[in-house]
């Protein structure tokens, strides 16, 4: 299983680390970056056994010729030096300590979400029409609704089959209506984009693979870019830059407050967010996402692991069970397996 797991991650990380670079040549356009940045994470959530095993049975039937079988047996001689250079007499120890690490982790994320909860009050008229105006202006279709609470101290979206854009109670007498507006604008495009649903997600992978830096770091830069993305469509709508900076900076005298599963306004890297604001927005055809560039890419990721099964199996299988095939990747020279000797 770990020889498994660590093909897994080295597939993953390259993976990651590919489309991190593409998402870095995306300099305008946040939610394009967002969008690249999260199929690169995704990748950690995919078995590379099981499409490798698919590509293991496309080649039962559809085999390869003996160059590509050559071909691939060059190509994997590395793979199987470093799944070799695993210590398997440790295993059971690594299992071990990477589910202690993992139950310590999700026991801490429940008890930040609970410690989170806050009782809801219903907002007064004047808040309920500002809301309905900035659902109606940004097109949320979903079932948002507004609430107020003494316990938060800073406005957020809150929950995954119900969101609830919450505010504190005493937030609308400190801000113009305009202001108000930003803020709620904000987080209505929190929950247009679901950007709960997916930083549950990516903080679900941070914790089943712990171990990894780059998880870590992923999080933190896609939050960044989440709140950017929002930002951004707040300008869309026709805020003015002055307005909403100052709405931001009105809100930041609340105590900042957040978490994953929890979409707060003033996340992200806060200095570089307001100059970005006020910058001015960006042409309206950047906002959007390239899901032909995205769906690409997920193809692409899909396709790899498939080709390294099927390319694996031609090369060392000959028909044999995956079992035969792992043993007879580790042949010492071309002449020993029968498929590249012929």
């Amino acid at each position: 299983m770990i020889r498994f797991l660590f093909l897994h991650l080295l597939e993953s990380t390259f993976f990651c680390l590919l489309l991190s670079g593409l998402a870095y040549g995306l300099r305008k356009g946040a939610a394009a970056r967002h969008a690249v940045l999260l199929l690169g994470v995704t990748k950690f959530a995919i078995p590379t056994v099981l499409l490798a095993r698919t590509g293991e049975q496309i080649a039962s039937f559809w085999p390869a010729g003996s160059w590509l079988a050559l071909l691939t047996y060059k190509l994997t001689r590395l793979f199987a030096f470093l799944q070799d250079s695993f210590p398997l007499a440790w295993q059971t120890e690594l299992l071990a300590i990477w589910a202690l690490g993992v139950v310590v982790l999700v026991a801490m994320w429940i008890v930040r979400l609970q410690q989170s909860k806050a009782t809801l009050t219903a907002p007064s008229r004047e808040e309920a029409l500002v809301f309905e105006q900035c659902r109606r202006l940004l097109g949320v279709r979903s079932s948002v609704s507004l609430g107020l609470s003494k316990d938060l101290i800073e406005p957020a979206l809150r929950g995954i089959w119900r969101p609830t854009v919450t505010v504190p109670v005493a937030l609308f007498e400190k801000l113009t209506e305009a202001e108000f507006q930003t803020v709620l604008l904000h987080e209505l495009a929190h929950a247009q984009r679901f950007d709960n649903v997916t930083s549950m997600f990516v903080h679900a992978l941070a914790c089943l693979f712990w171990f990894h830096p780059l998880l870590w770091f992923m999080e933190r830069r896609l939050a960044l870019e989440r709140e950017q993305a929002c930002d951004e469509t707040v300008l869309v709508c026709g805020m003015t830059p002055d307005v909403y900076v100052r709405g931001i900076l009105k809100v930041c005298q609340f105590q900042i407050c957040g978490g994953a599963g929890v979409s707060g306004m003033t996340g992200g890297d806060l200095r570089e967010r307001l100059a970005l604001i006020l910058a001015g927005p960006l042409p309206v055809n950047l906002l959007c996402v390239p899901w032909i560039l995205v769906a690409g890419l997920a193809i692409l990721m899909t396709l790899v692991p498939v080709a390294g099964g099927y390319c694996e199996q031609c090369a060392f299988g000959g028909g044999k069970s995956s079992s035969e095939a792992g043993a007879a990747l580790r042949c010492k020279t071309p002449a020993s397996c029968p498929q590249i000797a012929r």
